[in-house]
């Protein structure tokens, strides 16, 4: 009979067998599985926007000049030809070094000299005018009496049209020294002759709110600056460029939920896909082509919690499928050239392939290979294959309506 010792070894090592044989034996894989389920389906590509107000416009300075200080603040009403915005005072003449000053002088005293000559040679062609006049009347006369020839007459009606027409001349060359006269005296007009009377109005061309103030503080500005930018906030609308492969999916007329922007979602419709695209450079530096959407809130009175540049998150809605047999994303994983999930079979995962219709970043539409009810395994560990053991440790189900969004263009 086997001592107390030997038994004692014998138990032992039956008990380091059992633990060998229980460490080296299968154990169940933990998982979480979900349910495939029958929902109502909505595909979305959604896509930073901004709002903006249809019709800007920039009110510039018309001239150069000393502006006075702006008024008007960011949301005041402006009625159009009505409201002046601000005054500019013509730019004052520089002055003058003494140099200039005498050259101006002399220009000034040159032209009244040739003011004061074209005057005298007026009196000049003016009397031998009328000299002339009065030879025609005596030819004429003599005309009658048979003295002189129809010639001479004719002669002399010559000679008096010349004479006219130099007189006239010699008139409008006084007007021209008059103007060159008045050019000179100008051209030395001090800026002290300035007065109120010069400052130029700049006024709102159309109603609206003002929407920036572009320059504020009085002083100096150049013809072309802006000044302010006005609007009509009634005629909102909201713009997004999406990803030219997500917009060639969008139609006008496509619902749009606005999130995002600070208060509850808010429902609108695509009114205008642009048609052309445009190249951006994304935060990672990648070139992107990308194409402009315009969109249109439904009510307008969701206008007034908005004003021009709010930003906001556009989903446009692309596709809408009910009573569509859906699986979680986080189910599928690749197999080949296809889709394949693990379905939980008497406390096994099997392998079963599976056709996706529609796809997007968390759920799945199953078009063949599974059936409503089927439980499937979410997020699969590496470990895991066809008929290994498995202990089921979360279920969840496909939530209503799912609405997501196709990529990760935000």
């Amino acid at each position: 009979m086997p001592s107390v010792r030997m038994r004692l070894w014998i138990g032992l090592a039956a008990i380091a067998a059992l633990g060998f044989a229980w460490a080296f034996s299968p154990h169940a894989i933990e998982v979480d599985a979900a349910y495939v389920t029958r929902e109502d389906m909505i595909v979305t590509v959604s896509d930073d926007g901004m709002t903006r107000v249809r019709d800007v416009f920039v009110l510039s300075a018309p001239l150069d000049g000393t502006m006075s200080r702006v008024e008007v603040e960011p949301g005041d009403q402006v009625t159009a030809e009505e409201t002046v915005v601000s005054t500019i005072r013509p730019l004052l003449p520089p002055l003058l070094p003494a140099r200039t000053t005498a050259q101006l002088k002399s220009n000034i005293s040159s032209a009244e000299a040739a003011l004061t000559a074209a005057r005298a040679d007026a009196e000049r062609y003016r009397a031998e005018h009328n000299r002339l006049k009065r030879d025609l009347d005596r030819a004429k006369k003599l005309l009658e009496s048979a003295t002189v020839s129809q010639q001479a007459v004719d002669n002399a009606e010559a000679a008096e049209r010349e004479g006219y027409l130099a007189l006239r001349s010699s008139e409008a060359l006084i007007g021209v020294r008059r103007q060159e006269l008045a050019a000179a005296r100008a051209a030395l007009m001090p800026s002290e002759t300035q007065n109120g009377s010069d400052m130029i109005a700049v006024i709102a061309p159309l109603s609206g709110q003002i929407l920036t103030v572009n320059r504020e503080s009085e002083g100096p500005i150049a013809q072309g600056t802006p000044i302010v930018e006005i609007g009509d906030l009634g005629s909102l609308e909201c713009v997004a460029d999406f990803l030219s492969e997500e917009a060639v999916r969008v139609k006008p007329g496509d619902p749009v939920t606005f999130t995002d922007w600070g208060g509850e979602p808010l429902p609108g419709r695509v009114r205008r896909v642009e048609p052309a695209g445009f190249t951006k450079v994304s935060a990672l530096g990648i070139e992107e082509q990308r194409v402009n959407i315009v969109m249109d809130l439904n009510d307008p009175a969701a206008r007034q919690n908005l004003g021009h540049g709010y930003r906001f998150v556009a989903n446009i809605a692309v596709w809408e499928g009910t009573n569509r047999l859906v699986v979680p994303m986080s189910a599928l994983f690749r197999d080949a050239d296809g889709w394949a999930v693990y379905v939980v079979a008497n406390g096994r995962a099997e392998w079963r392939g599976v056709s996706v219709g529609h796809t997007n970043r968390n759920y799945a539409e199953i078009l063949d290979g599974v059936t409503e009810g089927t439980r499937v395994i979410v997020h699969p560990p590496r470990q895991l294959e066809s008929g290994a053991k498995i202990k089921v440790r979360s279920e969840t189900k496909a939530k209503r309506s799912p609405e997501t969004t196709l990529t990760g263009a935000r």
